[in-house]
C-alpha cells in the first residue's frame, strides 16, 4: 500500500474491500459465463441430435425402403387379385376330373353288367355242354376266366370309388377356398391399394411436420449461435475488471518506485486519477454488461415459444401412429398378415392336394393296367368262344346249342370294347387334367405365401424404423425442451451477475469521491502509459484519456480491422472456435 494511502485506515479498508469484491466478480463470471456456454453448446448437441432424428424419419418417409414397400405392395395386390383366378381355374380342374371319373364310373358299369351277363352265358354252357365231355374243360376255362374278369371289374370300381371319393373332398375345399377367396381377397386388395395411397399422403404430410421442425431447429441453432457469439461480453467484463486491478498493482508499483519522492498532495492526486479511472471503467463495463446480457436473455428466452413449437410439431408427428387405425404401416401389416393366414390356409391343403394328385396319377396307372388286363381277358374270352363255335360246327346237331351260347358269349365280349376304349381315354384325360394342376395352378398357389412374406417384412421394417425413430425424436424433444429450460436460467446473467457488478461501481465510486478530485501529473506520465496499455478496448482507452492529459502517451490507434457481415454458421463457428 503506498504511503499517501497508508494515511487513511478508512481508505485501506475501502480499497481492501473494493479488491475482495472485484475479486468476487472476477470468479463469479467466469464460472456463470463457462457453465452458460456449456448449457448453450450441450443445447446445441441436443438441437443438432434432434434434427439428424428427423432426417432420419424423413429418410425413411422419403427413402428407397418405402418406395420398395408401396411397390411391393402394388405387386402383392396384383398378385392376390390374380388368386381368384387361379382358383377358379383350379377348381375348374378338378371338377373335369370329377366328371370324368363319373363318366367312367358309368362305364364300368356298363363293362359290370356285361360280366353278369357272361356269367349267366358261362353256366348256360356248363348245362348245354354236359352231355358233351369235350367241352367239360371249355365250359370250366370259360367260366374261370369270366369270373377273373369279374374279379378284376370289381376291383376296378373299388379303386375308382375311392379316387372319387379322395377328388370330393379335394373338390369340396377348393371349392370352400373359391368362396374364401371371392370374399376376402378384393376386400383385402382394395385395402390394401387404398391403404398405400393413404400411405403415400399421410408420409407427405409428416415430411411436411418433419420439415416445420427442422425450420424451427434451424432457428434456434441460429439464436444458440448467435447467444454463443454473445456471451464473449463475459470474457470482455472479466479482462476490464481484470485492467482496473492491474492498475491498482500499477500505482502501488509507481508511488513505491518512481514516485516515491513526490509530494503528499501530488501522490494523493495521482492516486485519485487512478480511482477515477477505475470507477469510470467500472460504470462503463456494467452497461456494456447489461446491454449484453438483456440481449442474450431475449434470445434465449424466445426458445420457450421455439420449444414449445417443436413439441407441438411432436404430437402431431406422433398423431400419426397413436390414433386409431391412423398408424397406416400397422394397417397395412394386418390386412397382408390376414392374407399371409389365408395363404398359409391354402398351402397347407394345396400340398394335401398335391398329394392328391401325385395319388390319382398312380391310381390311373393302376387302372389303366386294370382295364388293360380286362381287355385280355375279354380278347380271351371271345377267342374261346370262337373256337368253341368251330368244334359245334363239326358236331352238328349235337353241339348246336352250345355253339348259341357261344355265339352270345362273343357278341357280349366284344361289348366289353367301347367301355374299356372309353375308360382308358377318360383315365389319359384324368392323367392330363392332374398334371396341370401340379405343374399350373398348383405351383402357382404353392408360392402364393412369399410375395406376401416379403411384402409384410418390407412393410415391418418401415414401421419399425418409423417407431424407433419417432420415440427417439420423442425423447430428444423432451431433451431439447429441458435444456432449453435450464439454459434460460443459467444465462440469466443480469439477475445473478448485474447486482455484484453494480456493488463494485457504487464501491469504487465511493472511494473514489472519499479521494477528491483527480489530479493528473506529468510525473505519473509513465504510469500512465503502463496503464495505457493493458488495454485492448477503444472504449478503455477513450476513458483513460478522459481523466489522464494526453501528453507522453503512444495514443495511435491500433490497426482497424475490417469489420464484416457474418453468417449464422460464421457466429456459430466464432462462438465454438
Amino acid at each position: 500500500m503506498p504511503l499517501a494511502l497508508r494515511n487513511s485506515q478508512s481508505s485501506t479498508y475501502a480499497r481492501g474491500n473494493l479488491e475482495d469484491r472485484l475479486m468476487q466478480a472476477h470468479q463469479r463470471i467466469e464460472t456463470a459465463f463457462l457453465d452458460g456456454g456449456a448449457s448453450l453448446v450441450a443445447a446445441m448437441e441436443l438441437v443438432t441430435g434432434l434434427v439428424g432424428t428427423l432426417d432420419r424419419v424423413t429418410g425413411a418417409l422419403d427413402g428407397e425402403t418405402t418406395t420398395a414397400a408401396i411397390a411391393g405392395l402394388h405387386r402383392t395386390v396384383a398378385e392376390l387379385a390374380r388368386l381368384p383366378d387361379i382358383m377358379a381355374e383350379r377348381q375348374l380342374s378338378f371338377d373335369e376330373i370329377a366328371d370324368l371319373c363319373a363318366a367312367s364310373r358309368r362305364h364300368v358299369d356298363d363293362m359290370h353288367e356285361t360280366f353278369r351277363y357272361l356269367k349267366v352265358f358261362a353256366i348256360t354252357v356248363k348245362i348245354t355242354g354236359a352231355g358233351l365231355d369235350e367241352f367239360a374243360d371249355f365250359a370250366d376255362e370259360i367260366r374261370d376266366r369270366i369270373h377273373s374278369g369279374a374279379s378284376e371289374i370289381e376291383r376296378f370300381a373299388t379303386e375308382l370309388k375311392s379316387m372319387q371319393g379322395e377328388l370330393s373332398t379335394a373338390r369340396s375345399f377348393s371349392s370352400s377356398v373359391l368362396g374364401d377367396f371371392r370374399v376376402a381377397i378384393p376386400e383385402i386388395a382394395a385395402n390394401l391399394t387404398g391403404n398405400a395411397t393413404r400411405l403415400i399422403a399421410q408420409h407427405a404430410a409428416m415430411a411436411k411436420r418433419a420439415g416445420e421442425v427442422r425450420a424451427v431447429a434451424a432457428n434456434v441453432q441460429t439464436k444458440i449461435a448467435a447467444a454463443l457469439s454473445a456471451l464473449q461480453i463475459g470474457d470482455i467484463t472479466r479482462q476490464r475488471i481484470e485492467h482496473v486491478q492491474a492498475s491498482f498493482t500499477h500505482l502501488d508499483a509507481f508511488l513505491e518506485g518512481d514516485g516515491r519522492h513526490l509530494g503528499s498532495a501530488e501522490r494523493d492526486g495521482i492516486a485519485a486519477c487512478v480511482l477515477h479511472l477505475a470507477h469510470a471503467q467500472l460504470e462503463e463495463t456494467l452497461l456494456d454488461f447489461r446491454k449484453k446480457c438483456a440481449s442474450v436473455f431475449t434470445t434465449i428466452s424466445s426458445f420457450t415459444a421455439d420449444a414449445s413449437r417443436i413439441l407441438d410439431l411432436r404430437s402431431e408427428l406422433a398423431g400419426f401412429r397413436d390414433a386409431p387405425d391412423e398408424d397406416i404401416l400397422k394397417v397395412i401389416a394386418r390386412d397382408i398378415r390376414h392374407a399371409c393366414d389365408l395363404a398359409a390356409r391354402v398351402e397347407g391343403r394345396n400340398r394335401d392336394a398335391t398329394a392328391l394328385v401325385a395319388s390319382v396319377v398312380d391310381a390311373v396307372q393302376t387302372l389303366i393296367t386294370a382295364i388293360e388286363m380286362i381287355r385280355s381277358i375279354k380278347v380271351d374270352i371271345h377267342y374261346m368262344a370262337l373256337n368253341s363255335n368251330l368244334r359245334c360246327s363239326r358236331l352238328g346237331d349235337a353241339g348246336r346249342s352250345v355253339n348259341v351260347v357261344s355265339g352270345e358269349l362273343r357278341t357280349f365280349a366284344g361289348r366289353l370294347e367301347e367301355p374299356a376304349d372309353n375308360v382308358v381315354a377318360g383315365m389319359r384325360r384324368i392323367e392330363t387334367s392332374a398334371a396341370s394342376l401340379s405343374s399350373g395352378s398348383g405351383s402357382e398357389i404353392a408360392n402364393i405365401a412369399m410375395p406376401l412374406d416379403i411384402a409384410l417384412r418390407s412393410i415391418s421394417a418401415v414401421s419399425t424404423q418409423m417407431d424407433e425413430n419417432l420415440d427417439a425424436f420423442n425423447e430428444q424433444g423432451d431433451a431439447v425442451f429441458g435444456k432449453i429450460a435450464s439454459a434460460i436460467g443459467a444465462l440469466d446473467f443480469e439477475s445473478s451477475l448485474g447486482t455484484v457488478l453494480e456493488a463494485c461501481v457504487e464501491m469504487a465510486g465511493r472511494f473514489a469521491e472519499d479521494l477528491g478530485a483527480p489530479m493528473p501529473s506529468a510525473a505519473a506520465a509513465s504510469l500512465s502509459q503502463t496503464i495505457y496499455r493493458t488495454y485492448t478496448m477503444a472504449q478503455e482507452r477513450d476513458i483513460h484519456l478522459s481523466i489522464f492529459p494526453t501528453d507522453a502517451l503512444d495514443t495511435a490507434p491500433a490497426a482497424a480491422t475490417p469489420v464484416t457481415a457474418m453468417s449464422d454458421d460464421d457466429l456459430f463457428e466464432d462462438a465454438l472456435f
